[in-house]
């Protein structure tokens, strides 16, 4: 049995929320679910870039993650 709660919305939101879901023949709940899940990853990706931005900042911590980078993508195989 899955749980449910109301929460208040604007009748515009209501509306969005509707269309949103007739256009892609899915419920308003699967609908907000896929909306949530984008935002999670939109703000994920955001602070990853953020943090690349800072290491970019600093030279040399930006070459140590490069050089680790590389042997993680690229590993010698033919050494023991």
């Amino acid at each position: 049995m899955i749980k449910s709660t109301t929460i208040r919305v604007s009748i515009e939101q209501r509306n969005r929320l509707r269309l949103l879901a007739e256009e892609s023949e899915a419920t308003m709940a699967d609908t907000l679910d896929q909306a949530l899940e984008a935002l999670r990853r939109n703000n994920f990706y955001r602070a990853m870039a953020d943090a690349e931005q800072t290491l970019r900042s600093d030279q040399s911590g930006w070459n140590e993650y490069a050089r680790e980078r590389d042997r993680w993508l690229n590993p010698d195989l033919a050494s023991p």
